[in-house]
């Protein structure tokens, strides 16, 4: 678990990086600007003075006419502002420069995650999962309906192959409909379940899905059953002993698409199950999407979980069984990815 989460000293290092960037992109604009029109250096030493005076004014409890020094720094200001659009600047040139203005690249706000922060701890998620290393291969293009038998299996209506051929249709129609259910459409089913037995290609196609949804700007977290119930208990219980737990915990909340793989594989228990409800149902009410997948039947969630969690995903998700036998035989048989 430590070194899945390693990537937080990574993170910390980018934003001092992006800092330390920053901080020289700034310092070599003041020096351009001081060589260009030195009054705006004066300016700021005047500025300087009057703030220090102010300071030790009231240091010595003296009376300090603080409309006058207001007028006369807004004053300075404003001629410095001048002074910049002048001699062809932007009037904001020698501000503070930020590529996150809102936390000021520390990545924290209040002592929380800030958005930029959780993006990137989102982004060091998906490039250390098996869904970053295998993108290139597990996406729509090599999807290929040869690993599933177009004989009947005596089970169901459908063939393997007439299944899962349907199941890519709708794919594609959730991938295409997905920003409005997101932007508040009730009209559709925004989140994924993914049903059936190991090696028909339920991940495969849920990295297919998460592809298309990156390609289209949203963030994507993926993360095991396991080790999602493992870092909530972990942030929940205050353990503290899985390193960087708080900031992935503000990832699931924030982050647009979240992909639970293999659910039913954990352990379960009581905790398990009101946290997996309450992230069901906060991210439906937030209209943020969550693909799962399972080898449980809904009947077997029912009993491994509970009924409300069995309807709430029964009601809201679109469910897609795939069946047939393990992909793997298949390619033994012949089939192959183009």
């Amino acid at each position: 678990m430590a070194e899945e989460l390693s990537y937080m000293s990574t993170i910390m290092q980018e934003y001092e990086t992006i800092r330390f960037r920053n901080r020289q992109l700034h310092n070599d604009r003041v020096a351009e600007v001081r060589n260009t029109v030195p009054r705006i250096d004066a300016i700021d030493e005047e500025i300087r003075d009057l703030t220090i005076d102010n300071a030790l004014a009231r240091l010595h409890d003296e009376t300090v006419d603080e409309e006058d020094m207001r007028r006369r720094i807004h004053a300075l200001i404003a001629e410095k502002k001048d002074l910049l659009v002048q001699n062809g600047y932007p009037e904001n040139y020698l501000e503070p420069i930020y590529s996150c203005p809102i936390c000021q690249d520390t990545g924290n706000i209040n002592e929380a995650a800030c958005e930029c922060m959780s993006r990137r701890i989102i982004a060091h998620q998906y490039e250390s999962s098996h869904l970053g290393k295998n993108l290139n291969q597990e996406n729509f293009t090599h999807f290929r309906p040869d690993f599933y038998s177009n004989e009947p299996d005596g089970v169901h209506k459908l063939t393997p192959r007439a299944n899962i051929e349907n199941v890519y249709r709708a794919l594609h129609h959730y991938i295409n409909d997905v920003k409005a259910y997101m932007q508040g459409d009730t009209g559709m089913k925004g989140n994924i379940l993914f049903q059936g037995s190991t090696g028909v290609g339920k991940t495969f196609l849920s990295n297919c899905v998460a592809k298309e949804l990156l390609d289209q700007g949203y963030t994507v977290l993926y993360v095991s059953a396991g080790s999602l119930f493992d870092q909530l208990a972990d942030v929940i219980m205050n353990r503290h002993q899985i390193n960087g737990s708080d900031e992935f915990f503000r990832s699931v909340e924030v982050c647009d698409i979240l992909i639970i793989d293999d659910l039913g594989t954990e352990y379960t228990n009581s905790f398990t199950n009101a946290h997996l409800y309450d992230l069901i149902n906060d991210r439906l009410l937030a209209h943020k999407p969550v693909i799962i997948s399972t080898n449980l039947s809904l009947a077997e969630m029912k009993e491994h979980y509970s009924e409300r969690i069995s309807s709430r995903i029964y009601d809201s998700y679109l469910i897609l069984k795939i069946y047939g036998e393990d992909i793997r035989l298949a390619k033994r048989k012949g089939a192959y990815f183009a």
